[in-house]
């Protein structure tokens, strides 16, 4: 009982965050020690490459279940976003088949607009760019549909970039495909204008050197100058997802609320959005997710009841199952939250009969 009383102390310790220095109470040697460790070249600075630390008793623990070797490679994975998309086909509006076709139409006309441009690297074959194909798990081969992507790749920056910094959730959604949008944004280069290419780079929460928890610490709206002295100018070696073209101006991106403010053609993953693409017929969702409806098997003719359902993912899914002819209470704190579900569920053609606040 102590042994797993320990363990579950050590575990609710877990905190593994992106490469950091050593914390150092005293702030001037700290910055000292950064920049003394910061030799590496612009190539190591401008490219993704993050690395996890652990908490050190966690560090331990699983280094003594898996094994040095095998923790590294999970420390390594961890860093990395997953490698294809998962796509939910709306069986009430099209088939798999159907859908399939359709996104190669549409991944080949984007692809010749892109080597139009000459934003396209050569070297790269059809098969590495990406391929879709059927879930083989059984049941759901009907509906799920996976994309394939590819990365990392190799981007190569203007010297000195002018830059963009944007908070973890915004580069995790830019990682599987997105663009970046205005509420993303955390700080910009000075004199940075509509059509500018700009390079993308990640502000991660970092330890208070008071001891104080987690932030940014980075005030929304702060001019980057490309100084040592701009705000997690060491912290961001290594943290650069990729490369775009500015879509408003500086000034723009903290004046608006909502809107594209990269858009991102060069990326280190190359994952496709699919944002409003196919509206109403194909829903990007989590393969867990999916599976959770999927192992519910709702039945025509059912109530089932959907608690804390926003965005309505899972909701719709379980619609669509029933191919619309049941009950389906769908319920969450917000009157917001509800709307948002009422929407999906109008885009996908499905008659949600109770949606509850």
């Amino acid at each position: 009982m102590k042994r797993r009383r320990d363990l579950v102390r050590t575990l609710s310790c877990l905190r593994c965050f992106f490469s950091l220095p050593k914390k150092n109470p005293n702030p001037t040697k700290r910055k000292r020690a950064m920049e003394d460790s910061s030799s590496s070249s612009s190539s190591e600075r401008y490219c993704y490459n993050p690395i996890l630390r652990w908490n050190p008793q966690v560090e331990d623990y699983f280094i003594k279940a898996y094994g040095s070797d095998h923790f590294s490679r999970i420390s390594k994975a961890l860093t990395r976003p997953s490698c294809y998309s998962c796509i939910r086909v709306n069986t009430l509006k099209s088939t798999s088949d159907a859908v399939i076709q359709k996104l190669l139409t549409i991944i080949k006309e984007e692809e010749e607009e892109e080597e139009e441009g000459g934003n396209v690297d050569a070297s790269e074959s059809e098969s590495e760019i990406g391929r879709i194909s059927k879930c083989q798990f059984p049941g759901l081969e009907e509906y799920v549909v996976f994309y394939r992507g590819s990365g990392p790749h190799v981007i190569d920056y203007a010297r000195p970039p002018k830059e963009i910094i944007v908070s973890r959730k915004c580069a995790e959604a830019v990682l599987r495909g997105a663009q970046v949008y205005v509420p993303g944004v955390i700080a910009c280069s000075a004199h940075v204008e509509k059509g500018d290419v700009v390079a993308v780079s990640v502000g991660v929460e970092q330890p208070a050197l008071d001891g104080g928890g987690w932030g940014v610490g980075i005030t929304r709206g702060t001019v980057l100058l490309g100084l040592k002295t701009d705000p997690y100018y060491f912290e961001r070696n290594g943290l650069y997802i990729g490369q775009g073209t500015a879509m408003m101006s500086r000034a723009g991106m903290f004046r608006v609320s909502e809107g594209i403010a990269v858009d991102m053609s060069n990326r280190v993953y190359k994952l496709p959005s699919f944002h409003d693409v196919l509206e109403g017929e194909i829903f990007l969702q989590n393969l867990p997710s999916i599976v959770t409806a999927h192992a519910l098997d709702p039945q025509k003719g059912e109530r089932i009841l959907d608690m804390c359902a926003a965005p309505g993912g899972k909701t719709t899914a379980i619609a669509m199952l029933m191919k619309d002819e049941g009950e389906v209470v769908a319920v969450d704190r917000s009157h917001n939250k509800v709307l948002v579900i009422q929407k999906l569920a109008a885009e996908m053609g499905l008659n949600l009969r109770r949606l509850m606040v």
